[in-house]
């Protein structure tokens, strides 16, 4: 059935609520949703060596290249998709039906239970809490939602994807704010960690994972990071003290998994502070005014940083976004300074999730871009090497992609941000020395 069909069904939709008796019983077994399919990204998904080069533009340079992999769908899918198979590729964005901001066709009522893909964790503020209905779902009932959920599809999942990360388990992360939620999607349990009013998380901003896949979220709202177990369960904060928070407008976080250490750009305060993962401050970067830390510890490196909006760690190198310099700075592990230079300038002031930010096994640095959708590939010492996307929905397109991750096996993951998806490539160099190396992000 085509996207803009969908309307006529709410009249026959409305006849079928009309007859539904309230019947309590267990749903059967047969009426369970199938599990998430394989969210772990193989090396190379059947028949991927047979898909076109998504790149598109200069590319990357001494004959590297970057194949599509697959698409996670704003149902949180993941597909191996064929470029022809349009609908799959975009999902809900091509239904014409779907309100912004919504993750359901606005003729769907909101008791419809359209099986969406993961389980919600209602992540409340004590003393709030969640009021769950004491009756079980009728048979009728249960039966109504199949049907719904065959003719439109199951409830939509990635609205507006931003940040991006994966954990050792296979599992990838996205900061989702338009909806203020981070999901979780894996192929045994996926979840949503809920944000919003009453709940601890307000406005999920950049997110981290550790060795140990514990889940950092930077609450721009708050001023704190939030830290989750793996399975979703609020541990603590970090920032905290007193009805204060240490950070102003935390946006981009980082974790280095080797040497737990923790990464918080602080945006409006032009600091780059480095913790350990109880909250201690160890460092900070930048050019703080002279009152603006009291008496908070921590070495000081002075830095010009104005309006640092993005950080990624790469091999013994942390890099930063300063976007009101529109330039790179590049740091070893001890935030010294290695190399900067300029990138791309924005007109206007700086917006904090306007670019998009990734290293690769190689050294060489992805940044995205809204403005334009294309994603620029530098060399370590800043040389533009290539770039790569377009704007658009097909593979290799990308509407206003706002994050990037590049993980150990040197696979990028794009937030396809206003097309609702995340977007996964393989990046291949020449020397196989690159692929050999043991990334640890």
């Amino acid at each position: 059935m085509k996207p803009s069909s969908v309307g006529r069904f709410p009249r026959g939709l409305f006849l079928t609520w009309i007859v539904i008796a309230a019947v309590p019983i267990t749903l059967s077994q047969s009426f369970v949703p199938r599990p998430l399919h394989s969210a772990a990204v193989p090396a190379c998904p059947p028949g991927c060596e047979k898909q076109p080069r998504a790149l598109t533009g200069d590319g990357l340079c001494c004959g590297s290249e970057i194949r599509y992999l697959g698409v996670y769908s704003s149902d949180g899918k993941f597909r191996t998709t064929a470029p022809a198979d349009r609908n799959n590729v975009s999902g809900w964005a091509s239904f014409s039906n779907l309100s912004p901001g919504s993750s359901r066709p606005s003729e769907v009522p909101d008791f419809i239970n359209l099986h969406p893909r993961e389980r919600i964790e209602e992540n409340y503020e004590p003393p709030a809490r969640a009021v769950r209905p004491v009756k079980g779902q009728s048979l009728l009932a249960s039966l109504r939602d199949n049907f719904v959920t065959f003719v439109y599809g199951r409830e939509r999942i990635l609205l507006a994807p931003h940040h991006v990360t994966v954990d050792s388990r296979g599992r990838i992360l996205v900061v989702d704010p338009d909806i203020h939620a981070v999901h979780v999607l894996g192929d045994s349990g996926s979840f949503r960690i809920a944000g919003g009013p009453q709940r601890r998380l307000r406005l999920p901003s950049g997110i981290a994972v550790d060795a140990a896949n514990n889940i950092y979220i930077a609450d721009s709202e708050r001023g704190l990071v939030l830290v989750y177990g793996p399975d979703g369960k609020f541990v603590r904060y970090i920032g905290k003290r007193g009805d204060e928070s240490l950070f102003h407008y935390p946006t981009a976080i980082a974790v280095d998994r080797n040497t737990g250490r923790l990464f918080v750009l602080d945006t409006p305060r032009h600091v780059l502070f480095v913790l350990d993962l109880e909250g201690n401050i160890l460092q900070r970067v930048g050019r703080p005014r002279p009152h603006a830390f009291g008496r908070i510890s921590g070495e000081t490196i002075a830095m010009d940083l104005d309006d640092p909006t993005e950080i990624a760690i790469g091999n013994n190198e942390v890099v930063v976004v300063d976007s009101g310099n529109s330039r790179i700075h590049v740091m070893d592990l001890q935030c010294q300074p290695v190399a900067q230079f300029s990138i791309s300038a924005s007109s206007g002031p700086p917006i904090t999730d306007e670019v998009g930010l990734g290293v690769d096994l190689a050294g060489n640095i992805y940044v995205s871009d809204i403005r334009d959708s294309h994603i620029r590939i530098y060399g370590p010492d800043g040389s533009l090497r290539g770039s790569f996307g377009r704007s658009g929905m097909e593979i290799g397109e990308f509407n206003s992609p706002a994050g990037l991750w590049i993980d150990g096996a040197n696979r990028l993951y794009v937030a396809d941000t206003n097309n609702g998806r995340v977007q996964v490539f393989q990046i291949s160099h020449d020397s196989e020395s690159h692929t050999e190396a043991k990334a640890t992000r």
